[in-house]
């Protein structure tokens, strides 16, 4: 288990204990509606959207991160297919300059002193 989780599952754990211990009724007022509730409720209910604001937050934090790797690892390869191309061409004027020497030594001992 993660303590990322432990810690969640402490967290809840408190505010239940919280919610619990205030469960009198409570009057709540939002725009035009008046609704009597217990406060226990109230509270869990607080959190729950919290959580869930959190969670989406997260979310797109995540998204934006995968579309970053997605992109590096484009970026990766399209790098790699040219190293293994310059490697190739390397490798090419390396025999080429091999040759050309052979050849350069093959003139020099045909040549009459």
């Amino acid at each position: 288990m993660g303590w990322r989780f432990v810690l969640s599952l402490f967290f809840a754990l408190i505010v239940a204990l919280f919610a619990i211990q205030n469960a009198a009724a409570v009057s709540i007022k939002f725009f035009i509606w008046n609704v009597t509730i217990s406060q226990a409720l109230v509270i869990l209910i607080s959190a729950i959207f919290g959580a869930i604001t959190v969670m989406m937050l997260s979310l797109v934090k995540q998204l934006k991160l995968n579309g970053t790797i997605k992109n590096d690892k484009k970026a990766i390869t399209a790098l790699e297919n040219e190293n293994q191309t310059l490697k190739k061409k390397l490798e090419e004027a390396t025999l080429q300059a091999k040759d050309i020497s052979e050849k350069n030594q093959d003139d020099i001992k045909i040549q009459p002193e």
